[in-house]
């Protein structure tokens, strides 16, 4: 019992238990303000298109600073990077106090993009900093569970307070979950800190292409079913309250599958890590796309897409980490966070078009079908990184066998030069006598000339 009550807390110290708390609530206001934008604006009568264009137009916003964020994060911390964003973030109910009407919902939403992407840059530093060396895999993982369980309760409690008080209530409690974080962000620990040798020396390592690529790939395919599942549920009768609850429920199956994410972190490699996200990415889209009509199973579904999107996620991070430190934790989420805009610009707009005009089960076969490629593009290339390992491994293997003779050699040398330099030491007065007895014998014409 001591032992698993230490193994226990060692996983969640008070410390991580603090920030995780902080990053439930906010996630919790994020999630209820995103859920009902995209309800109130289908409500209205805006396509599915329309809100893909308006997740891409969020997250092209987002391409400028995400360029600039590693350089940012590096020069001023995650500290400093994360208050910024959470009192801009403080600030933008200001505009609601002209109304809230679809201008300014659109208005809101697209100026949250930014501030909200600094804010999760700094997350997983605050995570880490919180737990123990070697458990950054649990780390990701319980940073994943609490962000999905305020994600799951967020839709939820934001279309309860919608469908009673309107959208400002809403935009309030994001605000106050923003608050809430600001002192977690400000006196949180992270993790310490070492010399950081250069981005000459990082790429002479080699970019983590694979882990790139599969970060862009979540990232898109998330991007697809955030775009989609709302504005389905909604369009097929479901009111904001029932859809947010449903909603709830997706997020808390896809959270519980994320921490599963985090045991395979901590056992396997990061790249395995990849490849299960990518598979379950794929199986997730397939079951939503023949499950669209009957809403908890579509809903149960595309959390399992979500699933996989954060678990390939997770693998990707890992790996980031891994290439740049772990005490800079930041600047691998800003650096993945360029990719993740590339994907989200690009399965949003795509997803939201494809569904418009063929219905979502068409948008998620195609999410399916472009992750399936991927999928053996990766294969494709971890079997020609696998079989250039074994190529450099046999030409070391054949190396060695002759070096080690070598080695052997000079070995069985070294003897005989020891004896040798004795001799040579006995000789050295008698090549010195012979010389002077040839300096004296040469005539005295050649000496003075």
């Amino acid at each position: 019992m001591r032992q698993q009550h230490a193994r226990r807390s060692t996983l969640i110290s008070p410390d991580l238990a603090v920030v995780l708390f902080g990053i439930f609530a906010f996630a919790l206001g994020s999630g209820a303000w995103s859920a009902v934008v995209a309800g109130r604006l289908t409500q209205d009568g805006a396509s599915t298109s329309l809100l893909g264009a308006l997740y891409a137009i969020c997250e092209i916003s987002r391409l400028p600073a995400a360029l600039l964020l590693p350089t940012v994060t590096l020069r001023h911390g995650a500290r400093r990077v994360t208050q910024v964003g959470l009192i801009l973030l403080l600030l933008l109910p200001l505009i609601a106090v002209s109304g809230l009407e679809t201008p300014q919902l659109m208005l809101i939403f697209v100026l949250t993009a930014l501030p909200a992407m600094a804010v999760y840059v700094g997350l997983p530093a605050l995570a880490i900093g919180a737990s123990e060396p070697g458990k950054d895999g649990w780390a990701l993982a319980w940073l994943g569970l609490a962000g999905g369980a305020g994600g799951a309760l967020g839709p939820w409690v934001g279309g309860a307070l919608a469908d009673s008080f309107g959208v400002l209530p809403v935009l309030l409690l994001f605000a106050c979950s923003a608050a809430l974080l600001l002192p977690i962000a400000t006196f949180g620990q992270l993790p310490p800190r070492t010399t950081w040798p250069g981005w000459a020396v990082l790429a002479g390592r080699g970019l983590p292409w694979e882990a790139l690529a599969a970060l862009g790939l979540a990232s898109a395919a998330d991007a697809g079913r955030a775009a989609l599942v709302p504005s389905e549920l909604v369009r097929h009768g479901q009111p904001l309250a029932h859809a947010g609850m449903l909603l709830t429920v997706g997020c808390a199956i896809a959270g519980v599958g994320f921490l599963a994410f985090g045991r395979l972190a901590d056992k396997y490699s990061a790249r395995r890590v990849i490849g299960v996200g990518v598979l379950v990415v794929v199986a997730g889209s397939f079951s939503a796309a023949l499950a669209t009509g009957w809403a908890p199973a579509f809903v149960i579904a595309t959390s399992v897409l979500g699933m996989g999107a954060s678990g390939a996620r997770l693998g990707a991070e890992l790996a980031l980490i891994a290439w740049v430190g772990r005490d800079r934790t930041a600047v691998a989420a800003a650096l993945g966070e360029t990719t993740v805009l590339g994907g989200r610009a690009l399965g949003a707009p795509v997803a939201g078009t494809v569904g418009s005009a063929y219905g979502g089960a068409s948008a998620f076969w195609a999410i399916g079908v472009s992750a399936m490629l991927a999928a053996g593009l990766l294969m494709t290339l971890a079997m020609l990184t696998l079989r250039r390992t074994r190529a450099a491994q046999a030409v070391a293997a054949a190396i060695t066998p002759s070096a080690t003779a070598i080695t052997h050699a000079a070995a069985a040398m070294t003897p005989a030069a020891v004896a040798i330099t004795p001799a040579a030491v006995a000789i050295a007065p008698a090549a010195v006598a012979v010389t002077s007895a040839a300096v004296g014998m040469t005539p005295p014409s050649t000496l003075s000339a």
